[in-house]
Parts: structure tokens; C-alpha cells; sequence
């Protein structure tokens, strides 16, 4: 299948029975939406020119649908996404659509587009399990939030493709590397110049690895994130909507008590405008609004904070650093890792946080820092899953616990998964071994973690384990600054 790159269209299928729907989605997507407009939110403004291009597919059914995502592959130039309509007057609903398309595409990313309360997530959920290629926009539809989510999924359905050419060249060059490592092996005593040279080389590929497991990550983590912001911002946009609409019902109020305020200070006051005022006060139901205004302001501020939450997250997530130790707060960076990775273990297990207070500030990488714990709470997630099968009425537990020991700052991750059997124990840290099925990880995680931990920060990473009870990871890094080098030290 050919790889899309960012200059590419990227194909959207509008799956709908209403022809309307159809023309306000070709408008939402279209490049040259209007950049601004005054019914848009202060503080909030439409992409610009870097806004990608979406070729915009229609089908009137299930059926349609279907037919012009098989032919799509057919062409082997597959659909981006789909925005599916849940309910349909003619054919299949949008769940049968859904399995149906997914059937013969099963890396299609789809939107479940509805205005109805009668099929929740949780519904879903239970049909086709926990997934990152499926998302839930109700309507009415904000074009903020269509041409926003259009766009991560975009990003989303880019970076899945470089990083999937990325480590296909990898792994090419790595094999590469590996057979003539071999070959010249008889030699190497002899030829010290090409030692170094292939020890540079070496490193360099694990730049690259560490690199291409970056771009997993993100792209693994993005619709997860987008899910976490539209929640809080679902229902910021339903009390605004109710404070709205409260505010034109209270209007009149005002204005009645104004006259009835002018009566009375001209002496003109009477019974017909006093039953005008009892009249407009039944109207707008006032002690309704009293009550329930305050509990719609809080929620929405709630609501604002949990965007600004994620957002200073992913920012301290994604910095880049300088590319030197800086002293570091291991609690705040584990609380960042959480807050992002939470669409992949708040269904499947609670967190349990242990955190000691004031610990002191560690110096080391913080980005790669905060690879090696998203790695090793997202594989604990994964090994509850397993052990619990994804039923979302077993949760499993994942305690991080941080700690001062002496010289050295100690972080363990527990889970009450399924455990390591013995058998493959002594591999887990071996460059691409890995048990998940293909499509569902490199084998670099731990591999990645071990040389970041040992070789980048002259830590100890080691695991305790025991089947069908659980697995723990301990970190350990040093508090006091040493010089980066490569140990040797096989975990344990």
C-alpha cells in the first residue's frame, strides 16, 4: 500500500443519508473555509494556510458506503476517515456500517457522528471493544471542533505512515548492519579504525530508533488525547449553551423590574403591572436558574482546567531539552506521562500513586525520561488487559511508587497483569522481541528503556515478576550528576 504523504489529499468518506449533511462537510473541510468568523468563540480561530487538504467522498448508505471503501483499496488508495451517521432511514444503521467497513478495513479511523442519547460509548464500547480508531461527535457540529478533529486525525494517519517507512528503513539498515558486522568480526582485532567507526554507527542507529519509538508514541497517543479534550469540552459547550439561553430568559425579568422600578419612583405603580412582573417571574422560572447556574459555570471551569491540563502535559511531554541533564521533578514528570497516556490504561486499570513528597530533583534527559515510563505504564496496561481479557468491570491496578534511597532516586511500576513467564524472562530487553501480535509493537520499548536508563543516565532497571500475580519495574537513577557512559550490566 502506498504511503500518503503530508502534501497528499488526505480521503474522507461522508457516509449520511441527509444530502445538507453531506455539503457542510465539503465546506467544514474545504481549504479555503473562511480563516475567521464572528460566530466563533473570543480566543478561538480557524487553521490557516497550513490546514491539509481533504478529498471529500460521499455515500448516501451503509451499502454506498461499503462499496466505496472496497474500491478505495481496490485502487490502493485507501480513505484517511469516515464520518458515519449512527442513524440512517434506509439500509444498515451506522454500527452495522461500522463492523461491515471495518470487516474489509480494519485501520480505517471513523466518527460516529449523532444527536441522540440513546447509544452511549459504553455501548460501543461493548461492540467493538477499546479502540483508537473511533471517535463520537454529536450534533449539532461545531466547525471548530469537525475541522480540528479532521485535522489530528490527519497528523494522526501522517506520522502512523512515516514512522512505519522510518522503521522498515530501519530495520533494512539494521540488517544489514548486523550481516556485516558478522562478516567482518574475524577482523575487527585488526582494524580499530572500522571498530569506531561501526561503534559510531551504532549509536547513531539508536538515535534513530529512539526516535522512530517517539513517533509511535505520539501517534499511538493522539486520538487518545483528542478524546480526553473532547469530553471536557462537550459539556463546556452544553452549559454555555444553558447560560445562553438562561441570560434570554432572564432579559425580560430585568427589564420588567426596571418599569415596575420607574413606576414606583414616579408614584405610577399599579396591580396590572405587579401581575406582570408575578407573570414574567413564573415565565423564567428563576429558583430553577438560581440552582443550577453556579454548578454550570464551576463545571465548565472544571472543564477548562482539564484542557489546560493536558495541553502543559503534552508540552512538557514533547520538549525536546537541550540535549543535557537539567535537575529534574520525577513526580511531575509521571504526572504528565498519566495524564497523556490515560486512554490507554483508564479503562482497564485504576492508578495507584505513591509519591514520595519533596523528593529530591533528579538530573537527567526529561524527554527521554518520560519515554521510558510511558513505555513501561502502557505495557503494564496491556499485560492487565490480557489478564482481564478488556472487560471493564474487572480493573487491575498499576501503582507507580517514587522514592529516596540513600544516593539514588528509586521508581517503580507495578501492575497486576499477567507476569513474564520464565521462559522469555531473559529476553525482554532484546532489541525487537516482543509478543504482541504484528501491528502492535516494535519489540524496542524495554530494549529502548534498558539504554536509556543504563547507558544514557548510569541508572539500573530491573524487574521483579511473577505469573499470573503481576510484573514490577524499578528505575533507579542516580541523584548526584555522573558523565554519561556505556555500562555493560545485564538486568536482572
Amino acid at each position: 500500500m502506498p504511503i500518503v504523504s503530508a502534501t497528499s489529499p488526505y480521503r474522507t468518506l461522508i457516509i449520511d443519508d441527509d444530502a445538507l449533511i453531506h455539503q457542510v462537510f465539503a465546506k467544514m473541510l474545504s481549504r479555503d473555509f473562511p480563516r475567521s468568523d464572528r460566530s466563533q468563540p473570543a480566543g478561538r480561530s480557524m487553521p490557516g494556510t497550513g490546514f491539509p487538504v481533504f478529498e471529500v467522498d460521499s455515500a448516501f448508505t451503509g451499502q454506498q458506503g461499503l462499496e466505496c471503501v472496497l474500491k478505495a483499496l481496490a485502487e490502493r488508495r485507501p480513505y484517511t476517515m469516515a464520518f458515519v451517521d449512527m442513524r440512517m432511514k434506509a439500509g444498515w444503521d451506522g454500527i452495522e456500517t461500522i463492523a461491515r467497513i471495518w470487516h474489509e478495513c480494519s485501520d480505517l479511523q471513523i466518527i460516529i457522528c449523532t444527536g441522540h442519547t440513546d447509544f452511549t460509548w459504553h455501548d460501543i464500547i461493548r461492540r467493538f471493544g477499546h479502540t483508537d480508531r473511533l471517535l463520537m461527535l454529536k450534533k449539532p457540529f461545531d466547525v471548530m471542533d469537525v475541522r480540528q478533529l479532521a485535522y489530528a486525525l490527519a497528523e494522526k494517519w501522517n506520522l502512523f505512515n512515516q514512522a512505519r517507512s522510518h522503521l522498515e528503513r530501519l530495520q533494512n539498515l539494521v540488517a544489514e548492519r548486523t550481516a556485516k558486522l558478522q562478516e567482518s568480526n574475524e577482523s575487527l582485532q585488526r582494524k580499530i579504525a572500522e571498530q569506531k567507526q561501526a561503534e559510531q554507527d551504532r549509536r547513531m542507529m539508536e538515535l534513530q530508533l529512539r526516535h522512530s519509538q517517539k513517533l509511535e508514541s505520539v501517534g499511538r497517543l493522539a486520538a487518545g488525547i483528542a478524546h480526553e479534550i473532547n469530553t471536557p469540552a462537550q459539556y463546556i459547550g452544553d452549559n454555555i449553551r444553558f447560560l445562553q439561553q438562561s441570560f434570554a430568559q432572564v432579559i425580560p425579568l430585568l427589564r420588567q423590574h426596571q418599569r415596575l422600578l420607574s413606576a414606583v419612583k414616579d408614584n405610577t405603580a399599579s396591580p396590572e403591572l405587579a401581575a406582570e412582573l408575578e407573570q414574567q417571574l413564573r415565565q423564567c422560572d428563576l429558583d430553577f436558574l438560581i440552582a443550577e447556574t453556579p454548578g454550570a459555570i464551576e463545571q465548565s471551569l472544571e472543564g477548562v482546567r482539564c484542557v489546560t491540563r493536558i495541553v502543559h502535559s503534552m508540552r512538557d511531554f514533547s520538549h525536546r531539552g537541550s540535549g543535557e541533564k537539567i535537575p529534574t521533578d520525577l513526580n511531575q514528570t509521571i504526572e504528565n506521562t498519566l495524564v497523556l497516556s490515560a486512554n490507554e490504561w483508564k479503562y482497564v486499570a485504576n492508578i495507584v500513586k505513591d509519591f514520595q513528597p519533596n523528593l529530591p530533583r533528579v538530573p537527567c534527559l526529561p524527554g527521554e525520561l518520560n519515554q521510558v515510563v510511558l513505555n513501561l505504564v502502557v505495557n503494564a496496561a496491556h499485560a492487565i488487559a490480557e489478564s482481564t481479557g478488556g472487560d471493564p468491570q474487572k480493573k487491575g491496578a498499576i501503582t507507580i511508587t517514587t522514592r529516596c534511597d540513600a544516593d539514588w532516586a528509586e521508581i517503580q511500576v507495578a501492575d497486576t497483569g499477567t507476569g513474564i513467564p520464565e521462559a522469555i524472562r531473559d529476553k525482554v530487553f532484546d532489541p525487537f522481541f516482543t509478543t504482541r501480535p504484528v501491528g502492535r509493537g516494535t519489540g524496542q520499548g524495554l530494549a529502548i528503556a534498558r539504554n536509556v536508563i543504563v547507558g544514557r543516565h548510569n541508572g539500573t532497571l530491573n524487574f521483579q515478576t511473577q505469573v499470573g500475580a503481576g510484573t514490577v519495574f524499578t528505575i533507579r537513577l542516580p541523584i548526584h550528576p555522573v558523565p554519561i557512559t556505556q555500562p555493560q550490566e545485564k538486568a536482572a
